[in-house]
């Protein structure tokens, strides 16, 4: 399914208005050569992840799906949580869609993608959710050492356990009691 058709799938399958944009920069700037959709008062991510998981196996090579912002500073926000498709020729082009970076430790856009190309090759990942300074991913195994893996995460991003579990270990708990879903931000 071609991007125009993924728009239309995905307005069908949220049933929410679509919008000829995407956000970006916490949902204040937009950007026109992608579509979204914002499920209205939905926070969580159980709603968004299943619309998701429906989607992206229709879509064709050139076009990405994922979760964007949910939690909008624009003026005229709706509150909710965005769902996006736009052209992509890998899942690492949702981060340059969403222009994702940890500006606070002067890491850019590229720098993000090539480590998590890193963990792409050591474990395999699913990008599902991309914003400013936030992207959640799935891991598609465990690490073979989880201690090892957990320190490198943290290296990267200091604040998942500095603002977040609070020790390495911490993380290395809440990787497995959350079926390997690992969430990265940079405040």
């Amino acid at each position: 399914m071609d991007l125009e058709a993924a728009a239309k799938r995905l307005a069908k399958l949220s049933d929410e208005t679509l919008r000829p944009f995407a956000t970006r920069n916490f949902g204040r700037e937009q950007y026109p050569e992608a579509f979204s959709v914002v499920l209205a008062g939905e926070t969580g991510m159980d709603r968004p992840l299943r619309i998701l998981k429906k989607l992206r196996p229709e879509l064709d090579l050139g076009v990405v799906a994922f979760i964007g912002t949910n939690k909008s500073l624009a003026d005229d926000a709706i509150e909710g949580t965005e769902i996006i498709v736009g052209p992509g020729r890998d899942q690492f082009d949702i981060l340059r869609l969403a222009q994702s970076d940890a500006c606070n430790y002067d890491l850019e856009t590229e720098d993000l993608i090539r480590k998590l190309q890193e963990y792409e090759n050591q474990v395999g990942i699913d990008i599902l959710q991309a914003d400013t300074d936030f992207i959640l991913l799935e891991l598609q195994s465990l690490p073979e050492d989880l201690s090892a893996f957990c320190q490198d995460v943290y290296e990267f991003c200091p604040d998942i356990v500095d603002q977040g579990v609070g020790s390495v270990e911490a993380l290395e708990e809440a990787i497995v009691d959350s079926d390997l879903m690992l969430g990265l931000w940079w405040d």
